[in-house]
C-alpha cells in the first residue's frame, strides 16, 4: 500500500495586501476535529509523530519549511520544501510519521486539524523522531 500524502496549494487569490487561503472545504466543516494553530520558529521542528487512527491535515502559513514523512508500513519517504506563501495543505494518513522544520528566517504557522475527535483517555499520537 502506497503512502497517500496529498499537497494542495490553498491560495485562491493574492494582491499587494496579502493572500486569501481556503484550507477547509465546505464538505469538511462538519467533520473537523482538534483544530489548532501552532507557531514554528526558525530552525525548529514540529511533529515527529504519527497517528494510529486519524488523518491529520496541516496547512503551512508563511515562510519556508521542510516537510518529511515516512510510511511506517513500507518505509516509503516523502521529503519536500514548502512555500508557506502558497499555503500548502498536507493530508497525512494514519501510520505515516511526519515532521515540519522551519528552514527560513521568519516564524511559520501551522493550521492543523484531524478527521476524528481528540480523546485524552485514548491517545492516538505516537512519538517517532525522523527530523531534527
Amino acid at each position: 500500500m502506497e503512502m497517500k500524502i496529498r499537497i494542495i496549494e490553498t491560495v485562491s487569490d493574492s494582491d499587494e495586501r496579502g493572500f486569501l487561503s481556503l484550507p477547509i472545504t465546505d464538505e469538511q466543516v462538519k467533520s473537523i476535529y482538534n483544530f489548532h494553530i501552532v507557531s514554528l520558529k526558525p530552525g525548529h521542528v514540529r511533529g515527529n509523530h504519527y497517528h494510529r487512527h486519524q488523518t491529520e491535515y496541516i496547512c503551512v502559513l508563511g515562510g519556508q519549511s521542510k516537510f518529511l514523512a515516512v510510511d511506517n508500513k513500507n518505509k516509503e519517504k516523502t521529503e519536500l520544501v514548502l512555500d508557506g506563501n502558497k499555503c500548502p495543505l498536507i493530508t497525512v494518513p494514519p501510520f505515516v510519521t511526519h515532521a515540519v522544520k522551519n528552514i527560513g528566517n521568519e516564524t511559520v504557522y501551522l493550521l492543523c486539524y484531524t478527521d476524528k475527535p481528540f480523546n485524552p483517555d485514548k491517545r492516538d499520537m505516537v512519538k517517532d523522531i525522523i527530523l531534527d
